[in-house]
């Protein structure tokens, strides 16, 4: 193995970075044994209800400080969109795009940069779309949805991404503290943050989540579908988290949402599929706590306002914007490169 600078300790190799720290931040909290998550030291309950829109949460989250107005920019007609089919390939290139040359050298332009993003991505995506920066959640989602929402629907998209915004060290986050501590620009770490969204197993949960449920909608019993589901190997999705043992307390909030969006009709559903989830669970892994996590009401949310499965990477990505710029001036201010190691395990010689 060869070593890049003097060790300090003894050199441990844990499959995926499981409990290694690799930074400090003040930024957010994550309490997997109770089940808390809190915002700079708030609990997100109370950020919730401070910060009604996710433009209002922006430049708190970013710079520690709260602002009474937005101060997004305008969107840029200029910009051709790419002909890209991905949706989040759209907002990677969308970012570097308008963020190249411009001066993001402070936290304060940086929150400006990430609340004027979704406004960029909704009206070039649909030309017609009437630009509404001082709440970036309406603009998205009369691009994504064709026409214009109702004040219910909008404040159900604000919900849930003042809750996504921020999650303390995920792989996404983690890839843009990497790109942050190389000296990358905004833009650029901020794409390497899509980037890292765009696997499976970070931001397609909710696309696995709706496709289960339909699939579940026509099963005479639901425990009997789900315990089948098991014995094929599969997941049941929308359960478990890497961290939380309890149960997520951004899906607890999202409970609520859906119900006052929908009313008891999808409600009702969802909360029989979750009882017998749980059910289910207790009775195949008893040793392992596997809870509802905030993808489970996030993927119904995002489907009862009309967001395709396709695009909820990306309403997601936008959510997170806030997040990822926190940790990027985060990363920044220790002007510490990120440099782990590998270990060498040289594959066996094949005979000739």
């Amino acid at each position: 193995m060869a070593h890049p600078g003097p060790q300090v300790g003894p050199i441990t190799v844990p499959p995926s970075l499981d409990n290694v720290v690799v930074a400090t931040t003040g930024l957010s909290e994550v309490d997997g044994a109770r089940g808390r998550l809190s915002y700079r030291g708030r609990p997100i309950l109370e950020v919730a209800e401070q910060f009604p829109t996710w433009t209002q949460l922006v430049p708190w989250l970013v710079t520690g400080r709260a602002v009474t107005h937005s101060s997004a920019r305008a969107a840029a007609p200029e910009l051709v969109w790419p002909t890209l089919s991905n949706p989040l390939a759209q907002l990677a290139v969308l970012i570097l795009a308008m963020g190249d040359g411009v001066p993001l050298d402070t936290p304060e332009a940086a929150a400006a940069f990430v609340q004027a993003t979704p406004v960029w991505y909704a009206t070039l995506r649909s030309p017609g779309v009437t630009p509404t920066p001082h709440d970036a959640a309406a603009c998205f989602l009369e691009a994504l949805t064709g026409r214009r929402p109702d004040p219910g629907a909008v404040a159900a998209l604000n919900a849930y991404w003042v809750l996504a915004a921020e999650h303390n060290l995920n792989a996404s986050t983690f890839a843009v503290r990497v790109a942050a501590s190389t000296g990358a620009q905004l833009p650029q770490a901020l794409a390497a943050g899509v980037a890292a969204l765009s696997g499976p197993l970070h931001g397609g949960a909710p696309t696995g989540v709706l496709a289960q449920l339909q699939a579940l909608e026509a099963a005479p019993d639901l425990e009997v579908a789900l315990g089948d589901l098991l014995e094929r190997g599969e997941r049941v999705m929308g359960f478990g988290h890497r961290v939380y043992r309890t149960e997520d307390p951004r899906a607890a909030c999202l409970r609520g949402v859906l119900h006052t969006l929908t009313g008891d009709g999808e409600a009702k559903h969802a909360a029989a599929v979750e009882s017998a989830a749980l059910a289910v669970l207790a009775r195949w892994k008893p040793d392992r706590p596997l809870a509802v996590n905030v993808e489970f009401y996030a993927a119904l949310v995002l489907s009862a306002l009309g967001i395709s499965a396709e695009d909820c990477p990306a309403v997601f990505a936008c959510a997170r914007l806030a997040g990822w710029a926190a940790h990027y001036w985060e990363q920044r201010a220790t002007g510490r490169l990120i440099r782990p190691l590998a270990r060498y395990a040289p594959a066996k010689p094949q005979p000739s």
